[in-house]
């Protein structure tokens, strides 16, 4: 489980940092020059040093908050039930929903430790408009398969879903963010996520404390 969950963590963080190019370039080619970027902040020295670490995971997490489209992800994830929320409820679920997962998966980044990618394969959809670029992430042991589903968007290639092993992220929210609405309503469910991104803020503040 915590393997998966360091797989997905990066996973995130390349998808974060494709969504910056232009449609001018394939979306594999994108998918590409996004994981360049990141693995190479994550190879540099200064990402093993304690005295610079900081600073090169700061770099991480500008990249997934500056070049994630987090509303096309927001609204995917939660499914026909957008309709019911109001403007200022998107938006702060938008806002809860970021912190949620910039706390579950920066942090276990830590765990990098050299892991290669390897681009394998793409499968184009709707005119070319959507593209599920394939790949595998590949460990001492094993090569785990792994999907980014893009599509065009204002003139760039974004991010919509990763696959892990088959299982998609947007799929895996889904179905918890459903039961919370089913039982309550948009506030309820903000309310949630707001609560559990503090909860993986204070897990993470009380291991750096360490």
């Amino acid at each position: 489980m915590r393997l998966k969950l360091f797989l997905l963590s990066l996973a995130f963080c390349l998808m974060a940092a494709v969504s910056a190019h232009a449609a001018d370039m394939t979306a594999r080619q994108t998918a590409e020059a996004g994981a360049d970027r990141i693995l190479a902040l994550l190879n540099d020295p200064a990402f093993k040093d304690p005295a610079t670490k900081p600073a090169v995971r700061q770099k991480v997490e500008d990249e997934v908050l500056q070049l994630f489209d987090f509303n096309e992800f927001s609204t995917r994830t939660v499914g026909p039930s957008w309709r019911k929320f109001t403007p200022e409820q998107k938006e702060a679920f938008k806002t809860a929903f970021t912190d949620l997962l910039r706390n579950t998966y920066i942090d276990t980044l830590d765990e990098y430790d050299g892991q290669k990618v390897r681009f394998t394969g793409e499968v184009v959809a709707n005119n070319g408009k959507r593209v599920e670029v394939q790949m595998e992430f590949l460990t001492s042991k094993q090569a785990y398969p792994v999907a980014f589903r893009m599509l065009e968007k204002n003139g760039r290639w974004v991010v919509y879903d990763v696959l892990i092993e088959g299982i998609s992220m947007i799929k895996n929210y889904r179905d918890q963010f459903r039961d919370i609405l089913a039982k309550g309503d948009p506030q309820a469910l903000i309310e949630r996520v707001q609560a559990k991104a503090i909860e993986q803020k204070e897990k993470k503040e009380k291991k750096d404390a360490k």
